[in-house]
C-alpha cells in the first residue's frame, strides 16, 4: 500500500515538474490549464509525506495565486510571482542525487540601483512642456545639476553614453499614455552601469498611482506640487554630493571570537562597529557610541539577552533603536518571546553574513528616518512656539503643530546617498 502511495506521489511530482518546465520555457505563453489542479492535488498528497511539507506549502501558495487570477490569467507582475514560486518548487522537488540549480530569485520589484559613483550630474526630464518643466529646469540648474528635457519616449530610449543621466524624472500622467514606458525604463537600467534612478511625479497621492510608479521602476514618487527642497536633497544624495555617514552597530557578545567575526563582516560592508563583552556595560556604551542598531547574543553571563532587551526598551530615548537578537535557539517560543519584549528581529546561529548585513542595513535606514523625522518635528514645534511669542495678543499653545507639519523643514543633511543604503543621517550628526 505504501509503495502505491509513493508511486502516486512520484507521478504527481513528475507532472508538476513537467508543467513547471513548460511554463518557465515560454514566459509569454498562457499557463497550462492543468497546473492549478496539479498543484492542489500535490499539496493534499504531500501533507501526509515526511519531507514534503515545504514543497506542499509552496504548491498551495502558487495554486491560490492562480485561482485568484481566474480565467484572465496572471498579469506581468503576477507572472513574475508565478515564475518565482515555480522556481522554488522545482528546487524543493529536485531529487537528492540531482544537482540543484543555482538559486537566482526573480525580482518581484525593480531592483534599486547599486551604490556607485555617478558619471555625471545630468538629469533627464520626461515631462510635458509647461510650468512643471520650467520649474524643474530652474530648480535643478540652481542646485548644480544639468537638467535636459526629453521630448518623446523614442528620444528617451535612444539616449546614448554621452548623454547618460544619473536620474530620470518622469511625469506619471505622461507615462500612462504609453504602455511601452516600462520597457524603455528597464532598457535604460540594463544599458547603463550604474543604472539611472527613476523618480515619478504625479498629481494623485493614492495607492494605484504609487503602485504604478513602483512597477515602472521608480525609486521615489513625488506628488505635485513638488517639494523642490526634498527633490534636490534626494538627488544630491543619489549623486553623492552630500557625504553619508556609515551605519553604527553595537555588538553585545561575550564570545570574543564570534564578536570579531560579526564585526569584520559588518566592517567589510562599510559599517562602524563596537563590541561590548559585558551586557551590563551596554547602557553606558550606548550613550557614548550612539549606535543605529544593536545586536545582542541571547545567552550571556550576568545578564541574558532577554533581560538586556527588556531593560533597554524601558528607555524612551532608545525607542527608535532597532535591537536584533542572535541565538542558536531555534524554538519558535523563544522567538515569540523576543518579539513580545520588543526585539526587531531574531536570527538563528550560525547567521549567514549576507542576511545579517541586509537585516542591519534595513533597520538602520528605518531608524535614521525615524530619528530624522522626530528631530525635524521637534524643531518645527520650537519654531512655531517662537512665532507665537511674536504674534500680538497671542496665547501660547494656540498653533496646532500637527496641522503645520507640512511646513518648511530644514532639509540640510537630508542624506539619501542611495535608496537602499543610508537614506537619512544619524540624528544630531547631520
Amino acid at each position: 500500500m505504501q509503495d502505491n502511495a509513493n508511486e502516486a506521489l512520484q507521478r504527481q511530482i513528475d507532472r508538476i515538474r513537467s508543467l513547471a518546465a513548460e511554463v518557465l520555457a515560454a514566459p509569454d505563453a498562457p499557463l497550462p490549464q492543468l497546473l492549478p489542479s496539479a498543484l492542489f492535488d500535490f499539496n493534499i498528497t504531500g501533507k501526509e509525506v515526511p519531507g514534503m511539507a515545504d514543497a506542499g506549502a509552496i504548491a498551495r501558495s502558487l495554486a491560490s495565486l492562480l485561482h485568484q487570477c481566474g480565467e484572465r490569467g496572471p498579469n506581468a507582475q503576477e507572472r513574475r510571482q508565478v515564475d518565482a514560486l515555480l522556481g522554488n518548487l522545482l528546487r524543493e522537488l529536485a531529487p537528492d542525487d540531482e544537482p540543484h540549480p543555482a538559486e537566482v530569485p526573480h525580482p518581484l520589484v525593480t531592483p534599486v540601483a547599486p551604490a556607485a559613483l555617478p558619471v555625471s550630474n545630468r538629469i533627464a526630464l520626461y515631462v510635458d512642456g509647461g510650468p512643471l518643466a520650467v520649474m524643474l529646469r530652474e530648480t535643478l540648474a540652481q542646485a548644480g545639476f544639468e537638467p535636459a528635457r526629453v521630448d518623446t519616449l523614442a528620444s528617451l530610449a535612444a539616449i546614448g553614453e554621452a548623454e547618460r543621466p544619473v536620474a530620470v524624472i518622469a511625469d506619471l500622467s505622461l507615462c500612462q499614455l504609453y504602455p511601452q514606458c516600462s520597457e524603455v525604463f528597464a532598457a535604460l537600467r540594463r544599458r547603463f552601469d550604474p543604472p539611472p534612478h527613476l523618480f515619478c511625479i504625479g498629481e494623485a497621492n493614492d495607492i494605484p498611482a504609487r503602485l504604478e510608479a513602483v512597477r515602472l521602476g521608480a525609486t521615489r514618487y513625488l506628488r505635485q506640487p513638488v517639494d523642490t527642497a526634498r527633490l534636490v536633497a534626494i538627488l544630491k544624495g543619489v549623486t553623492l554630493q552630500t557625504p553619508s555617514q556609515p551605519f553604527r552597530v553595537m555588538l553585545v557578545e561575550d564570545d570574543p571570537f564570534l564578536g570579531e567575526v560579526y564585526a569584520d563582516g559588518l566592517a567589510d560592508a562599510g559599517m562602524v562597529t563596537c563590541i561590548v563583552g559585558d551586557p551590563l556595560q551596554v547602557p553606558a556604551k550606548i550613550a557614548e557610541f550612539e549606535p543605529d542598531v544593536l545586536i545582542s547574543d541571547l545567552y550571556m553571563p550576568g545578564c541574558n539577552g532577554f533581560e538586556l532587551l527588556a531593560l533597554l526598551r524601558q528607555d524612551d530615548t532608545l525607542a527608535d533603536t532597532p535591537i536584533l537578537l542572535l541565538s542558536s535557539e531555534a524554538e519558535i517560543a523563544r522567538q515569540l518571546e523576543a518579539l513580545h519584549l520588543g526585539a526587531d528581529d531574531f536570527l538563528t546561529k550560525p547567521v549567514d553574513m549576507e542576511l545579517l548585513i541586509a537585516s542591519v542595513t534595513a533597520r538602520a535606514k528605518r531608524a535614521r528616518m525615524l530619528k530624522r523625522s522626530r528631530g525635524e518635528y521637534r524643531r518645527l514645534k520650537q519654531r512655531l512656539r517662537e512665532v507665537e511669542r511674536l504674534l500680538p495678543g497671542s496665547v501660547h499653545g494656540t498653533v496646532d503643530a500637527d496641522l503645520q507639519h507640512g511646513g518648511a523643514i530644514n532639509m540640510e543633511g537630508y542624506v539619501v546617498e542611495e535608496v537602499h543604503h543610508d537614506e537619512f543621517p544619524q540624528a544630531g550628526k547631520a
